[in-house]
């Protein structure tokens, strides 16, 4: 993220309110904008063929359930390799190795699609879906795992802009094929499955448009493009497991609540194929718009305050400051990080207080059922304590406390799993309150383990041993990969 901090200082210089509306802009645009985007295609794809639609409810749900299993599918599958190979990457740029960029990309996207397609064949084994509908599944879910890739690598190279624009357009063309779709080309559409096969063509046909610009955005970003030793980042793993479980047991702690309450009342089994619960997922897909604030906030504390002061510090600690440098810099560097993390909690706090106050107002405008909107408030709680755990993650992350990361993620996806199988016999009562009490714990914990780790911030910085790989598995894997791809 520092590679966008000099666009925003030089905003916020500006004492104009207009430079500071547009540094809001652009940092949310740059980390928010992508997740944004997706975020708002499928709820906007969602109105249409909800709301506007003279399709059935049965091909509606059919398409909707498609485009949000390749979604929530596709991010468990990036958080197993996703902050090993950030990384990689950020040691291939700090020691000026860029050759070893794009191997990389082609080492984990083979990987990627490896673990997609297995995946995809056990969907296959139950799916009662037609053919045709299978196969646009398949070409859905592999893009999505693709535009993933590209996304690491092009945030790691600072091209923020090239992904955010593939997004919007490939957004636009998306709800674009769906509209006129839904609008022109229904009632031609009366076999089986049609209208759900059509809809699902026109929504990837967005995202294969949002792959082809993250693709050429990749070829222009690396013009040294070697095929040699892609499979090298795998040191990584046994270098730093705690990296690993870090992003993997994130993801799967975001939906480990949801797979259990589609096992529970009121859950549904659509054709067969596809577990959902209408009500839980609307309720929480909407509970996260609400914490959009905390990523843009976050963003702009960390670039414009904490991050300045944080060079400086470990500045002097690695170039050899005196010991008043480096006391001085150290009480600043915290104070800020107090002063921003107090700001970010107000601010989502009182944003998240106020959707809560006024959610049957708010909610009452998408004629949502009473018990769509009861969840929704504990969900609400629940996404507030969840953006404030990946916000203390990355900052135990900034602070190389990758044992204090991984613990939280594992608390994380423990609580939310267990609280989920307790709750759930309860019914529409507890749902919801699971996801809200793993999150506000873990959140808890977070808090605790920043606050003590900073405190003995001398000790960690200076007094850290760099232990050896208690194995090196993954490492002689890649190494026979490498032989292999020779």
């Amino acid at each position: 993220m520092a590679g966008i901090g000099f666009k925003l200082q030089k905003l916020f210089q500006e004492d104009y309110f207009s430079s500071r509306l547009k540094a809001y802009a652009f940092a949310g645009l740059v980390t928010s904008g992508p997740w944004l985007i997706v975020i708002t295609t499928i709820a906007l794809t969602q109105f249409l063929t909800t709301y506007l639609s003279i399709a059935s409810f049965e091909e509606r749900t059919t398409f909707n359930l498609t485009v949000s299993y390749s979604f929530i599918f596709s991010q468990v599958i990036l958080g197993i390799q996703q902050l090993v190979v950030t990384r990689y990457l950020a040691d291939c740029f700090y020691e000026q190795r860029y050759e070893d960029i794009f191997p990389t990309f082609l080492g984990m996207t083979k990987v990627t699609l490896t673990i997609a397609g297995l995946l995809y064949l056990l969907f296959l084994s139950f799916s009662k879906l037609p053919f045709l509908l299978n196969v646009l599944i398949l070409i859905l879910f592999i893009t999505i795992n693709l535009i993933w890739v590209h996304f690491l690598f092009l945030s790691a190279a600072k091209f923020y802009q090239a992904v955010a624009y593939s997004f919007l357009i490939g957004a636009v063309i998306s709800i674009g094929s769906v509209f006129v779709i839904d609008r022109f080309f229904l009632d031609y559409l009366t076999a089986p499955f049609a209208t759900s096969t059509a809809l699902t063509a026109g929504f990837t046909l967005g995202m294969v448009v949002t792959l082809f610009g993250l693709f050429t955005s990749m070829l222009l970003t690396f013009p040294d493009r070697g095929t040699h030793d892609q499979f090298s980042y795998f040191s990584y793993f046994d270098r730093y497991p705690a990296l690993f479980w870090t992003s993997f047991l994130y993801n799967i702690g975001v939906w480990i609540g949801n797979w259990v309450i589609w096992f529970s009342e009121g859950g549904a089994t659509h054709l067969g194929t596809f577990r959902y619960h209408p009500v839980y997922d609307t309720a929480i897909f909407l509970s996260y718009l609400t914490v959009i604030p905390t990523m843009t906030i976050f963003v702009i504390s960390v670039e414009t305050r904490f991050y300045e002061r944080y060079r400086v510090f470990y500045g002097y600690a690695n170039e050899g400051g005196t010991l008043q440098q480096v006391e001085k810099a150290k009480t600043a560097m915290l104070l800020v990080l107090k002063q921003e993390l107090q700001r970010l909690f107000r601010n989502q706090g009182l944003f998240t207080l106020f959707v809560l106050v006024f959610a049957s107002t708010l909610l009452g405008y998408l004629e949502l059922s009473r018990d769509t909107i009861s969840i929704f408030q504990m969900t609400t709680v629940g996404a507030f304590s969840n953006a404030m755990v990946l916000v203390l993650t990355l900052l135990l992350l900034y602070f190389e406390d990758q044992r204090g990361a991984a613990v939280t993620s594992i608390l994380f996806f423990l609580l939310n799993g267990v609280f989920a199988f307790i709750i759930a016999p309860f019914g529409y009562e507890g749902f919801g309150l699971s996801f809200a009490l793993g999150s506000t714990m873990t959140f808890a914990y977070a808090l605790i383990r920043l606050i003590q780790f900073v405190s003995e911030i001398d000790y960690h910085t200076f007094c850290r041993i760099e232990r050896a790989p208690k194995s090196n598995r993954f490492t002689r894997v890649g190494e026979r990969l490498n032989r292999i791809g020779a």
